[in-house]
């Protein structure tokens, strides 16, 4: 006979939900730490669905029927999403903790290449079958090492023809409180979406082997840039599969600081990480947000220097050689390791009487360097800011030395 359930079972699964929707994904055995806390604060009416749904579960599942949750869904179909999910969720660690493993065996711990990836979006609405899109509005990737720096990079804006029916004020809001890119018609981009996917593929492939390496984002990121690559490749007709494995940030951090922690050329400047969420904490806290240099021109011009996808991943790339590097003896290079002019600030001196709250203060560690970007054919009614590091997507095409820069 089935297990009876209690409503507090049928709440951890909506919180499990959620929480995988925003790339937060905790298996069931987690769960219960962290929505007691949310339960015990409910209110009996906000408990009441849940009550429901155990109720209807215990009658009908005793009896033999299928039950649904409050949305209409099969509990079947839940569970299964659940167990793929909590699969794929493994798979990620183990592939991330191997890729390290064999950086360290083959002794290439500081020349292993990672590539990062940030898209902003326009809004967020569902296809026909229920699942969450996202209409790209900006697409940046790099590839770092801890040895060099940063170096190959892809930046565009993305040129949408439309907003989906019901969804414009959404995507205004959206726009306004974040990115304030101009939305359909008017979108400052040149570039369409599969045009800029296939770039991002040539761009992590470009040895042509069978397999794309991974590439990683901000935890809380990752359905956004699933959903607008599974979009793109499933709208292909023709060729073959494609596989992209787009995996946690913060997994990489943590596990790359263990290493780089347990293979310190002397003592270690800091300790590892204790757990992941630690790590995400760490890459959350935007250190480089406003170090000049970063963004894209059209951001820099519209004062929304944070929120450039640009700013995103050369920010996160600089957060992990700041705190894996350093352990392993590599010598900073402005610009590559770090801002440009982060070792050149001298602190201001003031006087005890005088207020402690300085611009200095507020842009505390590197938030307040500077990086001198000497931009070309930069279209503010086009699609691609080209920087020093970032070259155009063209340059990226086969048979022209693709990742070269220009």
């Amino acid at each position: 006979m089935p297990k009876k359930r209690q409503p507090f079972y049928f709440f951890m699964l909506d919180v499990q939900k959620k929480n995988a929707e925003r790339g937060k994904r905790y298996s069931l055995r987690e769960m219960p730490e962290i929505a007691a806390p949310l339960w015990a604060n409910m209110t009996k009416e906000e408990k009441k669905p849940y009550e429901e749904q155990a109720k209807h579960y215990n009658g009908t599942e005793r009896a033999g029927g299928n039950i649904k949750t409050c949305h209409g869904v099969d509990y079947s179909e839940v569970e299964r999403e659940q167990r793929q999910a909590a699969k794929e969720e493994k798979t990620m660690k183990e592939e991330v903790r191997e890729m390290i493993k064999r950086a360290i065996l083959s002794q290439s711990l500081t020349t292993q290449k990672f590539f990062l990836i940030h898209i902003n979006y326009f809004c967020e609405s569902k296809d026909v079958n229920g699942d969450l899109r996202y209409d790209p509005a900006e697409l940046a990737i790099l590839e770092f090492s801890l040895q060099d720096g940063i170096g190959r990079g892809m930046h565009t804006l993305i040129n949408l023809r439309e907003i989906p029916y019901g969804y414009y004020y959404e995507a205004k809001r959206h726009s306004s409180d974040t990115h304030n890119l101009p939305l359909p018609p008017d979108t400052v981009g040149n570039t369409n979406i599969r045009d800029a996917i296939i770039e991002v593929i040539k761009f992590v492939n470009y040895n042509d082997e069978d397999v794309c390496s991974p590439i990683f984002t901000f935890d809380d990121h990752i359905p956004v840039v699933r959903s607008v690559i599974r979009e793109v490749l499933n709208s292909r007709s023709t060729g073959p599969p494609i596989d992209i494995r787009i995996y946690s940030l913060s997994e990489l951090l943590f596990n790359l600081k263990n290493a780089s922690h347990d293979h310190a050329v002397a003592t270690a400047l800091s300790p590892p990480f204790a757990s992941v969420f630690l790590a995400e904490s760490y890459l959350d806290r935007g250190t480089f947000d406003y170090a000049e240099g970063l963004p894209c021109e059209f951001h820099e011009a519209n004062d929304r220097v944070p929120y450039c996808s640009q700013t995103k991943i050369r920010g996160w790339a600089f957060s992990i050689i700041k705190s894996c590097a350093q352990d392993l003896g590599i010598e900073f290079v402005p610009g590559k390791h770090e801002p440009e002019s982060a070792l050149a600030i001298v602190p201001t001196k003031f006087d005890d009487n005088d207020s402690v709250y300085t611009a200095t203060d507020i842009g505390s560690d590197a938030n307040h360097s500077h990086i001198s970007v000497h931009s070309r054919n930069v279209q503010h009614s086009g699609s691609i800011v080209n920087s020093a590091n970032f070259p155009k997507l063209a340059d990226f095409k086969r048979g022209k030395g693709r990742g070269n820069l220009v």
